[in-house]
């Protein structure tokens, strides 16, 4: 009835304007649907409702265009529509930006302990290794391996993972029970931070860090380890230097020196 809007309407661009006039026609025939009782009750409040305003959401409008149609004053209902792409879950590389580069791929090497009084403890030989592992639902699962020096090897696989694109510290817990748990967060491009914490007291027991470099002999994993003292003694009761190496044999025994 208003020439001026009219003419506003007919400057829209094309698909908007076909937009408008489907959901113009979707709100008619739910209409008609209310009136003969097609499995709707026929009552007021839903024919007000269905009736309710149409609202359009236009973002980026040249890359995507989302409708939204009141049918219920509790529902909405969300049509989607975008230009040869679809809505998908954030992929592996986007949850984990640093882990997806070295994930699925075992990584050994060993160690140089350094004790309270930073001295090099250079008869501790420690060797072992880590191997991160990203499933189809983006859960994580971190296997490592430590191997002291009377040959003893301890295992502990942890699981965890990111739900969303949040980038702050997720939780890994043990596959089996056990009294330890890991805080762990990535600082992109190239680092891992790690808190091992006691489940009970909440205690920080270990903190570290893994740096993805790269060096002449190929990708490298660096690791420091710091060891978290009780109480009134040592604040730092020792640190662990790791350099590790991708295990092309995929052995969990195998472990190489300084070199």
């Amino acid at each position: 009835s208003n020439p001026s809007k009219l003419h506003h309407f007919l400057s829209q661009p094309p698909h908007t304007i076909m937009i408008s006039f489907v959901m113009i026609y979707l709100s008619a025939l739910l209409l008609t649907c209310c009136s003969f009782g097609f499995g709707f009750s026929p009552s007021p409040l839903r024919s007000a409702a269905l009736q309710s305003t149409v609202r359009r959401c236009i973002v980026n409008s040249n890359v995507r265009t989302q409708l939204y149609m009141s049918v219920e004053d509790e529902a909405d209902v969300l049509i989607d529509i975008q230009k040869g792409t679809t809505i998908s879950p954030p992929s592996a590389s986007t949850l984990y930006p640093v882990i997806s580069k070295i994930a699925g791929k075992e990584w050994t090497g060993s160690c140089r302990y350094i004790n309270a009084n930073l001295q090099h403890a250079t008869k501790l030989k420690l060797h072992g290794g880590v191997k991160y592992e990203i499933n189809d639902d983006n859960k994580l699962t971190l296997s490592s391996f430590l191997t002291f020096p009377n040959d003893q090897t301890r295992q502990v696989v942890m699981e965890g993972g990111r739900t969303g694109e949040d980038s702050g510290a997720m939780t890994l817990n043990p596959l089996e029970d056990g009294p330890i748990i890991m805080k762990l967060s990535e600082v992109a491009p190239d680092t891992i931070l790690i808190n091992e914490v006691e489940k009970e007291s909440g205690k920080i027991i270990m903190t570290s860090s893994i740096t993805v470099v790269q060096t002449m002999r190929g990708t490298e994993l660096v690791g420091v380890s710091h060891e978290v003292g009780e109480v009134g003694k040592d604040a730092i009761e020792g640190h662990q230097l790791w350099r590790m190496r991708e295990n092309v044999e995929q052995k969990v025994v195998l472990s190489r020196e300084f070199e």
